[in-house]
C-alpha cells in the first residue's frame, strides 16, 4: 500500500483539534503519515500535537513561528514523504473511509487528483448509495469550472493528490505565503497540472463553519483580499481561453464584487 501524507495546519483550534486528529488516525486506510504543523499556536494545540506524536508513531509534529495557513501547508509538504498528499484543516473532520475511498477512486481512474463532496453538518456525513462519480480530463474540468461541481473543485482540503503534479507548478511555493484565500489562488493550478481528475459526490469531509474564520469575515480588507485572489483566477481562465469558466466566475462575483473585478480585469 502506498504511503499517504495527511498535512494538518494547526493554529489556535484546541477546541476542535482532537476530533480532527482522531478522525484521521481512525482511517480504514492505515498506511499514513500525519503531519501536524503547529503554526505558532498560543493555546493548547502545541501540547496536544506532541501528545499524539507520543501515542502514534505515524504522527509527526512541526513547531514553527506563525506564518499563516499557506506557510504551514508548505512546511508540511516540504517534510512529507508520501506518494500521495491530502490536506485537512485542523477544525474539520473526515469520514473513516475518506482516504480509502479517495485512494481507490484515484487508482481505479488512473487519475492524479481525487475529490469528494463535503458537508457542513455531521449528520449528513453518511455513505451515499446514489453518489455520482465523474472522471474528467483536467481540460474538461477547467472548461466547466464554477459549474455543477463548483463546491467540490474550488478548495484544496477535500482532495487526494499525486505529489508528482506539484512538481509541475510554475511557482516556488505550493501555496502563496503572505496571502489569504490561498485555495482560490491554487486549486485551478493544481488541476491544470493533472491529466485526469476523479470526483465523487459522496460527502466524506466535514467542513466546520466557524463565525470568525477567514472565509466568513467580511471586512473591507477581507473582501478586497478575496477579490484579489479571484482576479488572479480570472486572469488564468482568460489566458487559457476557458471563456465559459471566465464568465461564470465573473458573474458569480457580481454586485459590489463584480464591479471591482470589472475594473481590474
Amino acid at each position: 500500500m502506498d504511503l499517504i501524507s495527511v498535512i494538518v495546519p494547526v493554529y489556535n483550534v484546541s477546541e476542535y483539534l482532537c476530533a480532527c486528529i482522531d478522525s484521521i488516525l481512525s482511517q480504514t486506510y492505515q498506511n499514513l503519515e500525519v503531519i501536524l504543523v503547529d503554526d505558532g499556536a498560543t493555546d493548547d494545540c502545541p501540547g496536544l500535537c506532541d501528545g499524539y506524536s507520543l501515542k502514534d508513531s505515524r504522527v509527526k509534529v512541526i513547531h514553527q513561528a506563525n506564518g499563516g495557513l499557506s506557510a504551514a501547508r508548505n512546511k508540511g509538504y516540504e517534510v512529507s514523504s508520501g506518494r500521495y498528499i491530502a490536506f485537512v484543516d485542523a477544525d474539520d473532520m473526515v469520514d473513516s473511509k475518506y482516504i480509502e475511498k479517495l485512494y481507490r477512486l484515484l487508482i481505479k481512474s488512473n487519475a492524479q487528483i481525487a475529490a469528494c463532496a463535503y458537508t457542513r453538518t455531521l449528520k449528513e456525513m453518511l455513505p451515499e448509495a446514489n453518489a455520482k462519480k465523474y472522471i474528467l480530463t483536467s481540460k474538461k474540468m477547467l472548461q466547466n469550472w464554477h459549474g455543477k461541481l463548483k463546491a467540490i473543485e474550488t478548495v484544496s482540503w477535500n482532495k487526494l493528490y499525486d505529489r508528482q503534479i506539484f512538481r509541475k507548478l510554475e511557482t516556488v511555493q505550493l501555496f502563496p505565503e503572505g496571502r489569504i484565500h490561498e485555495d482560490v489562488y491554487t486549486s485551478h493550478l493544481f488541476v491544470n497540472c493533472a491529466e485526469t481528475v476523479a470526483v465523487t459526490t459522496e460527502k466524506l469531509y466535514y467542513y466546520r463553519p466557524r463565525k470568525h474564520s477567514i472565509s466568513r469575515t467580511y471586512t473591507n480588507e477581507a473582501v478586497k483580499a478575496d477579490l484579489d485572489a479571484q482576479k488572479e483566477r480570472l486572469r488564468f481562465f482568460k489566458e487559457k481561453k476557458f471563456y465559459g469558466a471566465y464568465v461564470r466566475l465573473l458573474v458569480g462575483h457580481w454586485g459590489h464584487r463584480g464591479v471591482y473585478v470589472l475594473k481590474i480585469i
